[in-house]
């Protein structure tokens, strides 16, 4: 990696499930294996404990105090009024001021959001920014975009996300000419509430690969490489998957330790069982980008572990390799 492109991820150490251990120990080993700088934001108390207990060597790392705590249930109204110290707050105001910056957060989604769009301001021309998220499905896997910043939207919306969602897709998933579908109730062109029929019209008049409406059981099947919808469609579906991936796995967990002949049957697909499930788990892919910030932002998973650290990692460097920024603002504005 040139020194043009060298990525300087800041990220948010107090926020997730596992936090700050699990996140920390991502980071560094992300930082190193993509060859980044890191900025670790948190209370440097904790931060040390973290290093002393995991044996995790912080030289070049640098670090920035905070004191302010958020909560789960924190609003991103008062996050921005009141806790202007926290990590999320910091690390976004930060990242705003130093290029080659990436922001993450496994915390607070809307905190983050709301701290990335204050502080690192929207792309110009966009009206929304949105969360763009990589539903891992081996090899038709696909971009579902909004993933839930939006619940409210206007036609107007889904064509800029499907035009930030196609320059994902082929700039970051190398997808030569994305195919681009409307999530809907159904196929045909009239189908869906009066924003998705609209949205549809507008969707047209792009130069777009534009596939036309997808039902939910299209998605999984190839229909599209970016599935656009408004964030609550978006999340609920997305939790639809994660749940139902859950249960897939468990059910053929408990059947084959049913009786002996599954038991010594799970034997020999053990490692065809083990493929399959890398291929649908979120911590490959590490973390959903925040799409129509003027900066990469990338929110990850509540329960995101080292793994997914690690990975979100490699994510901030591609999309800044990738000059993703800058194409996406070229294309808004058309």
């Amino acid at each position: 990696m040139n020194e043009l492109s060298r990525l300087n991820l800041i990220i948010d150490a107090m926020g997730g499930d596992f936090a700050p251990d699990e996140i920390i120990k991502g980071a560094i080993d992300g930082c190193r294996i993509y060859d980044a700088d890191l900025t670790l934001v948190g209370d440097t108390r904790l931060i040390h404990d973290c290093s002393e207990k995991n044996n995790l060597n912080l030289n070049g790392i640098k670090i920035i105090n905070s004191t302010d705590t958020i909560f789960m249930d924190d609003s991103p109204s008062d996050v921005l009024k009141y806790k202007k110290n926290s990590p999320v707050y910091l690390a976004t105001e930060y990242a705003s001021k130093s290029a080659g910056s990436a922001f993450l957060s496994a915390g607070n989604t809307g905190a983050a959001m709301a701290c990335a769009l204050f502080n690192m301001k929207k792309i110009e021309g966009v009206l929304r920014p949105a969360i763009a998220i990589v539903v891992p499905l081996g090899k038709n896997k696909f971009i579902l975009i909004d993933g839930g910043a939006n619940t409210e939207i206007k036609p107007v919306y889904l064509q800029q996300f499907a035009i930030m969602g196609k320059v994902y897709s082929r700039e970051i998933l190398g997808v030569k000419d994305p195919k681009v579908g409307l999530l809907n109730v159904g196929s045909e062109e009239k189908k869906g509430n009066e924003v998705t029929r609209e949205g549809y019209k507008l969707l047209k008049q792009t130069n777009m690969n534009f596939v036309g409406n997808v039902e939910g059981r299209d998605i999984f099947s190839g229909a599209a490489d970016v599935v656009v919808c408004d964030g609550f469609t978006g999340n609920i579906l997305l939790k639809s998957i994660e749940g139902m991936a859950g249960f897939f796995f468990g059910e053929i967990k408990k059947l084959f330790l049913s009786n002996f002949i599954t038991k010594v049957s799970s034997l020999i697909l053990k490692k065809y069982f083990k493929s399959m499930k890398k291929q649908l788990d979120y911590e490959e892919y590490g973390g959903a980008l925040l799409l129509g910030i003027n900066g990469i932002a990338i929110i990850s998973h509540g329960s995101s572990k080292a793994k997914a650290i690690k990975n979100a990692v490699r994510v901030a460097r591609n999309s800044i390799n990738n000059d993703l920024i800058s194409k996406i603002s070229s294309e808004i504005k058309g």
